[in-house]
């Protein structure tokens, strides 16, 4: 039954009004008995999570596991949860361009958590929603904590880290060029703050594992690949924001099992370089990836050592 047909099984529920637990039971047990079944009854209640002044956990938790399961179930039926659907997701979740309800962050996670194969839109979508949340200073994605100076802090670097991790799916597939310029568009709006360290490791982590899949290495799972760097504190510490002290130090460092360097497609390349000029200033992390692609300097790309030279 169809949430526009809410009043014939007496929910009694207006739009504004704030939902309680009696609530959800209400709804899981009259109106989406056997689930959210088609895309339009999964647009209706998205359109009610958002007309909803306030939402308790309980809603949140409804909301997400119905949507959640409304896409996964999809997925395990086509082998996909497909483009057409997910991009449906998030324009209705996100109103065009505003930042997701608490419930519609939910069930985004949610849905990353448990498909198989999650649409690499997804991730780079939660992604932005932590962008949006540190730039404005608060949002579902932030956990509503306030946020000084666009910085992102250890939760929040959890928070992207358990995402991006997720977001391979059982088959732990490398991270994907939409995920890596979802991480740059974040990175570039909190580069002259006071992050906590892991962020920039998490970012530098990210990038490469793309980038290395493209150049054909083996790479380690997401997994392996973006586990936090147990020094990376005491490190940033002690050298600072300094990209000479940071060439010289090697302060950020990739799993041992991974390969140090690749030759990347000329292509790939200059995504890489446009990436990270395109706002005039190479910080740490970024760097550390041209660096890392581009060889020591001695020994660059002739075309990419005077982007070496400007970032350092």
């Amino acid at each position: 039954m169809a949430l526009a047909h809410q009043q014939t099984v007496g929910l009694g529920m207006m739009r504004g009004r704030r939902i309680d637990a009696a609530d959800v039971i209400a709804l899981l047990q009259e109106v989406y008995a056997d689930g959210v079944l088609t895309r339009a009854e999964a647009e209706e209640l998205i359109a009610f999570d958002l007309s909803l002044t306030q939402s308790t956990r309980d809603w949140q938790e409804f909301f997400a596991s119905a949507i959640g399961e409304h896409i996964t179930r999809n997925e395990r039926a086509s082998g996909s949860a497909g483009e057409s659907a997910v991009a449906c997701l998030i324009e209705k979740l996100s109103r065009g361009s505003r930042p997701a309800t608490a419930a519609g962050f939910a069930a985004i996670r949610r849905v990353i958590e448990h498909s198989k194969d999650p649409a690499p839109q997804l991730a780079a979508f939660a992604v932005e929603q932590v962008r949006a949340a540190v730039v404005t200073g608060d949002g579902a994605a932030s956990g509503w904590r306030t946020h000084l100076g666009r910085t992102i802090d250890a939760t929040d670097t959890a928070l992207l880290h358990s995402l991006l991790v997720a977001a391979g799916g059982k088959a732990s597939r490398p991270v994907t060029r939409v995920e890596a310029e979802a991480m740059f568009n974040l990175h570039d709006a909190v580069a002259a703050a006071n992050n906590h360290p892991s962020f920039d490791d998490l970012f530098f982590k990210a990038i490469a594992h793309h980038l290395l899949a493209a150049a054909g290495c083996a790479v380690l799972s997401r997994r392996d690949m973006l586990a936090p760097d147990p020094q990376l504190v005491e490190r940033a510490s002690m050298f600072g924001r300094n990209p000479a002290r940071l060439s010289e130090q090697a302060t950020f460092t990739l799993p041992a099992e991974c390969v140090q360097s690749a030759k990347l497609p000329s292509d790939d390349l200059a995504w890489l370089a446009g990436q990270i000029m395109r706002d005039g200033r190479a910080t740490l992390a970024e760097y550390a990836l041209l660096r890392l692609f581009t060889g020591a300097a001695d020994g660059a790309d002739p075309s990419f050592r005077g982007i070496l030279e400007h970032a350092a």
